[in-house]
């Protein structure tokens, strides 16, 4: 008779050749006669894990531990177990316990380092690759690894020489080519950006990260058309990489001819492209109908961002009486801002390392009557905490100008001159809810200088500016800008954004201006200017701020008019389109608003003729917007708050 040795290796030798349930038989008939053989355990939870079912192979591998904890193998296979089912903090602890082990295991290493690394501990990541590296120099891996660690701690130059060395090691290894494009675009190179991730494709065409990093070097050299390209190329290759889904959609509306129609359509597109939630969640709450709610806030922006000036003077004025505040914060770096947040809200939750089914079973926890989304399809939202509805009413505001395609959201926030009652009903996944008196109430930053006296009174000329957003910079904006420029004499235009830390975007525009006529001296490209830096002085340069279209701006809007610049806006035919009308509307300043790129022109030449007008203007702007409807945030909350009780009241008939 075969010993259970003998046995396990004749396992082994058709699990190894993919014969799974035959070793599967062999492994079950060892732990029937020895029920604590650790070894068939392993192997066991090896098979399961390899059949996908990784919470039965943490099971199993954790059984084999029980019986004998000194194998080293064990303990990084669990670890693999419990990296498929999304708990790294506790894989980290089983890399970190095979590290103690057999300490010279550099592929251990390298596992416990990948995950100190998506955890944000950089450092400690930094180091265990480097252990890694030590251990095989050559191990292109953890030369890729470390690079990664280092990019995020901003040491870029390290960081492309640990890159350079991963490829040196393995001239094909895709990723590391990838990861040394988002590098070189990091540092500002953004040509030879384009040229590693141009070159990662040559290697990988089906690689979908690489057309979607080429398609963020792209936009960053203000060649949008080529950079959707790029990202519907990635959907292609990848249809569900939900990065590049965000990228299109984002970029398409800085689109000329994008429409409400168009838009919704590609939403929905991504929203087929999702796989659809296992269970979709039940509510049994109180449904008295003047009961105090429970609102929660689900944003990655409780920190120092622009929908930081709108969110913190509601939360801050919120009736508690009538709402219980949850903030459920989306973030990994906390700032000033943050900690402020976290004082003007009754709860505050952490959910950065929860995944979308552990955030849903926290808001549930919580007994959430209305959950307020504020990203949309903005950065590191998390749309895929809504798609499972863990509050009976679900609500999205402020942070995306469309729809987000998600039927489970209710509701969206807006008001009747930015999404006027047509179209923009029948192109959106949720119910447009239309606040009188604007959907925006504005705070300006505690650091923010006094309004300076205007510019035209120190300079030669008027002085008009521009710090949108530098994709929404059109060819028909460039033209009309121009146009204003040489209509008025001795005049300059400052433009700001961040998209001016590239060389080639700062000369791609200054060509296109200069193509129209207009001398080098009289147009000012400056790069982004960080919040400490103060950024919110520099409109005390500018007389006159001239609006983006057909991607209207928005915080810019709020901000130039906090420092006394009157705006002229162009109003679209959609939502992006129509902020600066809405804007302008409730701060009762309809003159400003142009229904045409001829008026839009004439509006600005027109303010510039009456310099004492302007002078008047920039004098009392603050206080016209601070005791607007879009400035008082006692007003704003209340208008909010009734929003939120109808919206329960209608859920449940009452």
């Amino acid at each position: 008779m075969n010993t259970s040795r003998e046995q396990l290796e004749a396992g082994l030798k058709l699990h190894q050749a993919g014969r799974m349930d035959e070793a599967t038989a062999i492994y079950q008939g060892v732990l029937a006669a020895e029920p604590n053989n650790a070894d068939a355990l392993h192997f066991l939870g090896l098979i399961a894990q390899q059949r996908g079912d990784a919470a039965q192979a943490e099971e199993l591998i954790t059984a084999a531990l029980n019986i004998d904890d000194d194998r080293p193998t064990f303990h990084f296979n669990l670890g693999a177990a419990l990296v498929a089912q999304n708990k790294n903090r506790e894989a980290i602890a089983a890399y970190e316990k095979a590290i103690t082990l057999k300490p010279d295991w550099a592929e251990a290493h390298l596992s416990a380092a990948t995950l100190l690394a998506q955890a944000g501990c950089k450092e400690e990541a930094a180091d265990g690759f480097m252990q890694a590296i030590g251990l095989n120099p050559g191990y292109a891996e953890a030369h890729n690894g470390l690079a990664l660690a280092l990019k995020e701690q901003g040491r870029l130059s390290e960081a492309e020489k640990a890159c350079r060395q991963a490829i040196a090691a393995n001239p094909e290894f895709v990723e590391a080519w990838t990861n040394l494009g988002n590098i070189q675009h990091l540092a500002g190179q953004l040509v030879a950006a384009e040229k590693a991730q141009r070159h990662a494709i040559s290697i990988s065409p089906d690689y979908a990260v690489a057309h979607y990093n080429l398609g963020k070097a792209l936009a960053d050299q203000w060649r949008v058309d080529a950079a959707i390209d790029c990202y519907q190329t990635a959907i292609l290759k990848d249809p569900v990489y939900q990065d590049a889904w965000e990228s299109l959609m984002l970029n398409e509306l800085y689109q000329p001819q994008a429409t409400e129609q168009s838009i919704y359509e590609r939403h929905q597109a991504w929203v087929k492209s999702l796989v659809p939630v296992s269970v979709v969640e039940k509510h049994n709450l109180d449904r008295s109908p003047d009961r105090r709610l429970r609102i929660g806030y689900l944003s990655p922006d409780f920190r120092t961002h622009s929908c930081a000036y709108f969110l913190a003077p509601l939360l801050a004025a919120h009736d508690r009486s009538a709402v219980e505040v949850f903030a459920y914060a989306n973030l990994r770096r906390a700032d000033e801002m943050t900690e402020r947040f976290k004082g003007l809200v009754d709860h505050w939750r952490d959910i950065i390392d929860l995944d979308d089914r552990a955030a849903v079973q926290q808001i549930k926890a919580d007994g959430i009557d209305i959950l307020v989304e504020l990203a949309g399809h903005s950065a590191n939202n998390r749309l895929g905490v809504c798609a499972y509805r863990p509050a009976p009413i679900q609500v999205t505001w402020l942070g995306y100008p469309a729809t987000t395609g998600l039927s489970e959201i209710d509701y969206r926030l807006t008001d009747g001159i930015t999404d006027p009652v047509g179209p923009a009903d029948d192109f959106h996944a949720e119910t447009l809810w239309r606040l009188e008196g604007g959907f925006h109430c504005y705070e300006g930053p505690e650091t923010a200088p006094d309004v300076a006296p205007p510019p035209f009174e120190r300079n030669d000329g008027v002085t008009f500016g521009s710090f949108n957003n530098i994709a929404k910079i059109t060819p028909e904006v460039i033209t009309a800008w121009a146009g204003i420029l040489l209509q008025v004499a001795g005049s300059r235009l400052i433009i700001k954004g961040k998209m001016f830390d590239f060389d080639e975007t700062k000369q791609t525009l200054r060509d296109q201006f200069t193509a129209l006529g207009i001398e080098r001296n009289r147009l000012e490209l400056r790069s982004w200017i960080s919040r400490d830096e103060d950024p919110m002085a520099l409109y005390n340069d500018i007389d006159i701020a001239l609006d983006t279209f057909p991607y209207n701006g928005a915080t810019t809007t709020f901000e130039a008019l906090w420092m006394g610049v009157p705006v002229v806006t162009l109003r679209g035919n959609r939502h992006a389109g129509c902020v600066g009308a809405g804007v302008l509307t409730h701060l009762s300043a309809p003159e400003w608003i142009a229904e045409s790129c001829a008026q839009y022109t004439k509006i600005v030449i027109d303010l510039t003729e009456n310099k004492e007008k302007l002078a008047e203007i920039r004098r009392d702007l603050r206080t016209r917007l601070t005791s607007s409807t879009l400035g008082d945030s006692r007003h704003f909350a209340r208008k909010i708050e009734a929003a939120y009780r109808a919206m329960w009241r209608k859920s449940y008939g009452f």
